[in-house]
């Protein structure tokens, strides 16, 4: 059932969801099982028999599906409330403001004359302090999003036409980019799970009694678990965001090409050209539709 279910889902989904939600759900019945002690349990389950042992599995199995699926809807809301979203609104407002002038601390620390930490800046901070994010992984996602939208270099609306150059891209290059953000949304369920785990293992020590060998350890692990989970998300963002970059260097022309448009001579024509279509396509009209001009030949 494990089996089908994993071909299912999909690789990505295995490795981003259900291996870290069965984590999760096998340690919340590892303390249940250690309350009602594990012989006992070892007993009930033999005592099923093999017919509601198989409806006992399939009805676990089933649950935690759900709980996949529910995970995977409530994934892009989790990683822009990492990235630090949630905290720019609301009663956080403070909280995130808190983050940004942290965040804004350690831009300006950064000296443009040092190469190392010229390309820290680079890498991890959008170009512009007021374009910054309260959390590291947000500005780490932004710079690689500021990095075609640079007026003073592309002037792509990067966000806007990703999803139009992304079935362009060849697959070594789409494998690459599906890799490293899953490695990224992985750490980042990691880290949420841990973290959850921390209240969860508080509560049924609480209820249950537990003996604090049990729960301190796992309290203690967990806590630790998720703070590194998320720098390693951190870095898997970094990793994710430079194929972003290489992305536009190498293959943003090809969706001109792709769109029927000749090719612009100039890095300054190609950049008003990017603006004039983004202004057609977003706004449905553009101040510059002469820059828009087709050609007969077919795509290469």
């Amino acid at each position: 059932m494990l089996d089908k279910s994993t071909g299912w889902l999909g690789q990505r989904l295995v490795g981003t969801l259900l291996l870290p939600a069965l984590a999760f759900w096998a340690g919340v019945g590892s303390l249940v099982a250690t309350h009602l002690g594990w012989p006992q349990v070892s007993a009930w389950w033999s005592a099923l028999g093999g017919a509601r042992q198989a409806l006992a599995s399939g009805g676990a199995l089933t649950g935690l599906l759900v709980f996949v699926l529910l995970a995977k809807a409530v994934l892009p809301t989790l990683v822009r409330g990492y990235e630090g979203f949630w905290l720019l609104r609301g009663p956080a407002v403070r909280l995130g403001q808190l983050g940004v002038s942290r965040q804004l601390k350690r831009w300006r620390r950064l000296r443009l004359t040092d190469p190392r930490e010229f390309s820290r800046r680079y890498r991890c901070f959008p170009p512009e302090p007021q374009d910054l994010l309260p959390t590291r992984l947000g500005n780490a996602l932004r710079a690689a999003e500021f990095y075609a939208s640079d007026s003073r270099r592309y002037g792509i609306d990067a966000v806007f036409f990703w999803p139009r150059l992304y079935p362009l891209l060849p697959d070594a290059l789409r494998g690459a980019l599906g890799a490293a953000r899953a490695s990224l949304e992985q750490f980042l369920v990691i880290s949420s799970l841990s973290a959850a785990f921390v209240p969860v293992t508080a509560v049924l020590a609480a209820v249950l009694d537990l003996p604090v060998a049990v729960w301190l350890p796992v309290l203690a692990c967990t806590t630790l678990l998720s703070p590194l989970a998320y720098r390693a998300a951190v870095s898997a963002a970094l990793s994710y965001s430079e194929l972003v970059r290489s992305a536009f260097d190498i293959h943003r022309r090809a969706l001109l090409a792709a769109m029927g448009l000749a090719l612009p001579e100039t890095l300054e024509a190609e950049r008003t050209l990017w603006q004039a279509l983004g202004q057609q396509l977003y706004r449905r009209d553009t101040d510059r539709p002469d820059l828009i001009r087709f050609t007969t030949e077919a795509p290469a």
